[in-house]
């Protein structure tokens, strides 16, 4: 082999070496078709909903394809709510406060029965929970149609031990 040839081998082997290098630290591992996560809201109210992280915004600021609402803001807001009696003049505020976890305990809320009947099923998540409690509540009205209060979206756990699942 000539030295003519030897170099050329010699500089084709330290470009390649060069090229697969610098293809190999190009590869990142932090990226990747990564999920949007994918929020459940409350679709009550015409003008306001509550995520599932405990957000609140206004229908119309909602991200379309998360169904989020944006992360800006006060988290678990209570704005409108009473909290020695834990009920709110709003359903959206009721139910971001409801999933504080500092109020609601999970391991609570998931043995709560959703009716008194001894067929009801409980909650499967703290959102199902607040979400139910906040728009159905015995202990909110009085002669069974009328609110007892302009505080009527409650989320405390039932009064009575027969809320509870055994």
């Amino acid at each position: 082999m000539s030295k003519s040839g030897f170099y050329l081998s010699w500089i084709l082997v330290h470009l390649f070496i060069l090229q697969v290098s610098s293809r190999i630290s190009a590869i990142r591992k932090d990226i990747g078709f990564q999920e949007k996560p994918i929020c459940r809201n409350t679709v009550q109210g015409r003008y306001l909903l509550s995520d599932d992280n405990g957000h609140i915004c206004d229908a119309l600021s909602v991200d379309p394809q998360s169904r989020c609402c944006p992360g800006k803001g006060e988290k678990f807001s209570c704005h409108g709510c009473n909290l020695l009696s834990q009920c709110c003049n709003s359903y959206e505020f009721c139910v971001s406060c409801c999933l504080n976890p500092a109020r609601t305990q999970k391991e609570q809320v998931l043995k709560v029965k959703m009716a008194k009947q001894s067929t009801a099923g409980t909650y499967s998540s703290v959102f199902d929970f607040c979400a139910g409690r906040c728009r159905h509540n015995s202990e909110s009205v009085v002669h069974e149609n009328a609110y007892i209060s302009d505080f009527h979206h409650c989320f405390s756990l039932p009064s009575n031990s027969s809320g509870l699942a055994a």
